[in-house]
């Protein structure tokens, strides 16, 4: 985060600094939990470009990240800029630590759309990915009884766009696009948190909590992330379900050539 370097005039003035530094210090850990709000729906006026998984459904991102939300006071001078460096630096190495919240809004096909929909939208993003080690997911879902999470012979086309979405942000960042973001070093862990917790969502081969808890397992266990990411888990309304520690192999050459036929993205 660059800092717009104030003179040593405009810091003497500034009401900010003025401040006893408990005060500051305080002002900048509210910084770090910041959260925008969740798209109300996907007829949110709120506009959206397309990002098509080549082998599966449509992922609809919206057009712009928010803007880090430390970032502005970062820009004020060098003695600011300097302070919530420290901040930032305690949060990381506290238990707490920094997180970054995504909402997915996922729409199964319709009368108007043949395929799934994924609308992925950030909530919280205080920093720069590359120093987030901490990612939420709101995972909530509309007609989830039509999602395709299983084809012939293999995976079907939402489980497809769902691996294409997460290989787009180890691979890119936040934007999901090339050249848009930064993307993360180290995700120490990927928490999906399933909103609905209807007894629907746990029956039948296509409940949707069986079927993403099958894909979280199926991604942990493949070794794709290994060494950029620690572990998954998935809670249901609030309480921990399953979690799974991301394997390590010396050589998974052979699984990212085969799910690249499926959307992924190589790192």
């Amino acid at each position: 985060m660059a800092t717009i370097g104030l003179n040593t005039n405009d810091q003497q003035r500034s009401l900010f600094l003025q401040l006893p530094r408990e005060i500051r210090d305080r002002i900048y850990e509210e910084l770090l939990d910041v959260e925008f709000p969740i798209p109300d729906s996907i007829d949110s006026k709120e506009e959206r470009h397309c990002l098509a998984s080549r082998r599966g459904g449509t992922i609809r991102v919206v057009n712009h990240l928010p803007a880090f939300s430390a970032g502005g006071l970062a820009r004020c001078c060098h003695q600011i800029f300097d302070e919530l460096s420290g901040a930032i630096k305690r949060r990381s190495a506290s238990a707490r630590g920094i997180t970054g919240k995504l909402d997915l809004m996922i729409h199964g096909p319709d009368e108007h759309h043949g395929q799934e929909r994924i609308y992925p939208s950030w909530t919280a993003l205080p920093i720069p990915m590359s120093s987030i080690h901490n990612v939420h997911v709101t995972f909530r879902t509309v007609k989830p009884e039509e999602l395709f999470w299983v084809g012939d012979g293999g995976p079907g086309f939402f489980t497809r766009a769902l691996l294409h979405l997460l290989g787009c942000f180890f691979a890119y960042g936040p934007s999901f696009e090339d050249g848009k973001s930064q993307a993360p070093n180290w995700i120490e862990e990927l928490r999906i948190d399933l909103e609905n917790d209807d007894r629907a969502f746990r029956r039948g081969r296509r409940s949707v909590f069986r079927q993403l808890s099958n894909f979280l397992e199926w991604v942990a266990v493949s070794g794709v992330l290994a060494g950029r990411l620690g572990k998954l888990s998935l809670y249901v309304a609030g309480t921990i379900s399953d979690e799974w520690e991301v394997k390590k192999y010396e050589d998974n050459s052979s699984t990212v050539g085969e799910w690249s036929r499926y959307g992924w993205v190589p790192l």
